[in-house]
């Protein structure tokens, strides 16, 4: 152990106390950057590597496929907020997968932030301003 102590040199420590002070920092990311809804959120995890960031659907796995594309008029279960509810909560088998975990709200939330992606209103994709 002694060994390994005595061994670093100067510049290997002032690296690894780079790296954790920006580990350190990293945690802080929120505060740094603006918020993001709740339905920003969730769309990001649960929506964006099929739908695209911008829901064009624009996205290597679903190049092509005007299912993925969320800002054009073609819904192939209903356009409404409750039948995009339904989709959301429940999937679309082998295309989509559910979302049985998320709340009313949550659900709710998202389709708030797709409208918003879609023009539709100009819904606050931020809770809290600076």
């Amino acid at each position: 152990m002694r060994w390994l102590a005595t061994s670093r040199s100067p510049g290997a420590t002032t690296a690894l106390a780079l790296v954790l002070g920006l580990a350190t920092s990293l945690g802080a990311c929120d505060d740094l950057l603006p918020r993001r809804s709740e339905g920003e959120r969730i769309y990001r995890q649960r929506c964006a590597e099929c739908h695209g960031l911008d829901a064009s659907g624009n996205t290597p796995r679903f190049m092509g496929d005007v299912r993925a594309d969320l800002l054009d008029d073609t819904w192939y279960s209903g356009g409404d907020e409750g039948s995009i509810v339904a989709v959301i909560h429940d999937g679309v088998p082998g295309r989509m997968p559910e979302n049985t975990d998320l709340t009313a709200e949550q659900l709710q939330a998202v389709v708030r932030y797709v409208q918003a992606l879609r023009h539709e209103h100009e819904a606050a994709t931020t809770e809290q301003p600076f």
